[in-house]
């Protein structure tokens, strides 16, 4: 193919994308674990916070969300209430909440 086609075929191909304009494309959201209710009280399905105190995690990175459920089931980070809960969970459940909190939007 001579440059000339090249350019001409790179020419159409952006007219084209102009005229088509911006294509949105929105994901269904995911649906919230059951596990997840347990989290719903203080951080919400949706991963915001409902206090100052209480840390949106609503679009937090994975491997922080990961290693921060995993401090607070060991005991490392210290947080009575997440302690709790956090003791109980399984790897699979933590998986399903770093999966799901990860991938909202964040505020």
């Amino acid at each position: 193919m001579t440059s000339l086609c090249k350019c001409i075929l790179l020419g159409l191909t952006f007219s084209i994308s102009a005229m088509l304009g911006p294509i949105n494309v929105e994901a269904e959201p995911k649906a919230a674990p059951a596990v997840a209710t347990v989290c719903a009280p203080c951080h919400g399905l949706d991963g915001i916070g409902h206090d100052v105190e209480v840390p949106n995690i609503a679009g937090q990175h994975s491997v922080y969300l990961r290693q921060q459920l995993l401090a607070f089931k060991s005991g490392r980070r210290k947080h009575s209430e997440m302690y709790f809960i956090g003791r109980h969970l399984t790897d699979r459940d933590i998986d399903e909440l770093v999966d799901y909190y990860s991938t909202l939007p964040s505020r």
